[in-house]
């Protein structure tokens, strides 16, 4: 993850204005399900910015020249059953628009999150939002800034930040954050230095109204609240055919197939429990629709899904896939997404892929 991050502060040349931003915000946690009532509370949230304003590259022209950088994220939960959390995240602002001194920008931030008081059987018994201390962070933001001079700008910023683990590790609830809040940018430079040359690649070749294959093997694990929180290994594959309409953008469509032996041992044990022995499918298959965002060799996926075979009649029916793939030459290809049930994760997917 950490590896990806770096990739996605660095998918463009960083020749133009560095940043250096503050921002500080009055939060609100959301109780989206019973778990998280206990440990609800008005997070204050403290963040510091280092941002480049990327140009040299088609997809940059394409989001108005956006801001890329990394992010150090402190959070005060307000709650002492949560305590505090430590963040760090590679994030992309593309602009909306700008007109005068004053500008509209969206931003999407990716990255890992250190919680200090999780879920404890016997000394944290009412944190269920979060089962573990390493946790992944996603954010989504609308910023509006307002040049106060040459050097300085102002934000105000809304958004909601997403902390969670994907079910590696239950009780998973996961903690969606709501917040308002101002900040402070400062220029640093003018030029900034080009850094890690190798990363500044050239663009990957692409021809519009073609389609792209890819074979993609996938790994991770899952946590069974049934069988006492016990983790298990998840295995996969995919078949995905794409079609480039822009610079920026692919539709997709695929072919899912996971051997998840979780859900198998979780099967097992109700029968036993139950004394009747009922059918149950081991391999889960669906049919995927979705859309891949281009940022040169690295695209945020999103993905709908539909189940075609799943374990059982009472198991979700639907399914989505999000997350980031990176292309480490022209063919090979590593991404790192999440698959969710709705508001619930699945597992986190680790793959590798051939593209032709």
């Amino acid at each position: 993850m950490i590896v990806i991050l770096v990739l996605w502060f660095l998918s463009g040349r960083l020749f133009s204005q560095s940043y250096l931003q503050f921002q500080a915000s009055q939060g609100y946690t959301v109780a989206h399900n019973s778990d998280v009532r206990e440990v609800q509370g008005y997070p204050f949230l403290f963040k510091l910015d280092y941002a480049s304003r990327l140009k040299g590259k088609e997809y940059h022209d394409h989001l108005k020249h956006p801001l890329a950088g990394m992010s150090l994220t402190y959070i005060n939960h307000d709650n002492r059953d949560t305590g505090r959390s430590y963040s760090i995240s590679g994030f992309l602002q593309p602009t909306l628009g700008r007109w005068g001194s004053n500008e509209l920008s969206t931003r999407i931030s990716l990255g890992l999150a250190y919680v200090t008081n999780p879920f404890d059987p016997v000394n944290n018994q009412l944190q269920k939002a979060i089962g573990s201390n390493v946790n992944y962070l996603g954010e989504a933001q609308l910023i509006y800034t307002f040049d106060l001079s040459d050097k300085f700008d102002l934000n105000f910023q809304t958004g909601i930040t997403h902390i969670s683990n994907a079910a590696r590790k239950l009780p998973n609830s996961g903690l969606n954050i709501l917040f308002l809040g101002l900040g402070l940018s400062y220029q640093l430079s003018e030029e900034s230095a080009e850094i890690y040359k190798k990363f500044n690649h050239k663009n990957l070749p692409y021809e519009l109204g073609r389609f792209t294959h890819t074979f993609m093997l996938r790994s991770g694990v899952k946590s069974i609240r049934a069988l006492d929180f016990a983790v298990f290994p998840a295995y996969g594959a995919n078949y995905t055919t794409a079609l480039r309409y822009s610079t920026i953008g692919s539709w997709t469509a695929g072919l899912d197939l996971d051997y998840n032996r979780g859900y198998v041992r979780e099967n097992m044990a109700v029968n036993e429990s139950s004394g009747e022995e009922r059918d149950f499918v081991r391999w889960r298959t669906g049919i995927a629709f979705g859309h891949e965002f281009h940022m040169n060799k690295l695209s945020f996926l999103t993905q709908f899904a539909t189940y075609l075979k799943r374990p059982r009649a009472d198991h979700n029916l639907f399914y989505q896939r999000y997350g980031l793939k990176y292309h480490l030459t022209k063919n090979w290809l590593a991404a790192a997404t999440l698959r969710a049930h709705g508001g619930r994760a699945d597992y986190m997917e680790w793959t590798l892929g051939y593209s032709f």
